[in-house]
């Protein structure tokens, strides 16, 4: 079970990175154009931040190796604890981002505020739970 949590956790991090990734350096699909991606993904942009996109693509593609590493021994470079702490981290932060951000006002336009409580914070809540039973295991 920790495997399959594992392998789906990395997998869906992974991707999500590479989304971000892809929106940094101007595909901006599945929207049709920048605004349009702005207006979905940002509260109250009409443009992505590139730097920051790019940092958090970084940031994913990390989360989805810890979420490897904590499971698979032959993966680590550094102390176990590290691992340990920082699949711990992963989970928190998605915890919070996915029940606690869409709740505290509505921050951002309509189509952005609709789209985090019916997609965005649910699928944080799964890759919360996903990271509780690879740090559980």
């Amino acid at each position: 079970m920790t495997d399959i949590a594992s392998l789906l956790l990395a997998a869906a991090l992974f991707t999500v990175g590479v989304l971000h990734f892809l929106w940094a350096i101007g595909v901006y699909w599945p929207a049709t154009s920048q605004e349009d991606l702005a207006r979905k993904a940002i509260p109250d942009s009409e443009e992505i931040p590139r730097l920051l996109t790019a940092v958090v693509a970084a940031l994913l593609a990390g989360a989805a190796y810890v979420a490897l590493a904590a499971n698979w021994d032959a993966l680590r470079v550094v102390p176990d604890w590290l691992y340990r702490t920082g699949i711990w981290g992963l989970a928190a932060v998605m915890v919070l981002r996915g029940l606690v951000e869409p709740f505290t006002g509505d921050k951002g336009n309509d189509l952005y505020n609709r789209l985090n409580r019916r997609v965005y914070a649910p699928f944080c809540v799964v890759l919360a739970l996903l990271s509780v039973v690879v740090a559980v295991g």
